[in-house]
């Protein structure tokens, strides 16, 4: 199986801090909406990453949760940042995800 390209990896790294903090039933319908490097140059691959993403938190969600998250793959950190429908500054919450080791 070929390695995983950084781009799915800070997609997963940003998933596995929503599952912690809502479970995985509170990630109905997982929506990349925008994927876009931060960093690299060449033939390198970013880093640093800016996801927008969309989510049902819970079963009797009317609507999806949209979040912006700025994922740093060189320390496994996650920023999030929920986007609000009258768009009042909602604070940014730092997270660390734990590597875990891949069987080979």
């Amino acid at each position: 199986m070929p390695p995983k390209s950084a781009s799915i990896k800070a997609i997963e790294l940003a998933r596995a801090v929503f599952e912690s903090i809502h479970g995985d039933i509170g990630l109905l319908k997982f929506n990349v909406e925008e994927l876009k490097p931060v960093n690299g140059k060449g033939s390198e691959e970013s880093k640093k990453w800016e996801i927008v993403c969309s989510f049902f938190e819970t079963l009797g969600s009317t609507a999806p949760s949209r979040y912006k998250v700025s994922v740093n793959l060189n320390d496994n950190t996650a920023v999030i940042k929920k986007f609000t429908e009258d768009q009042q500054d909602e604070p940014e919450n730092k997270y660390t995800v734990k590597q875990e080791i891949e069987k080979k």
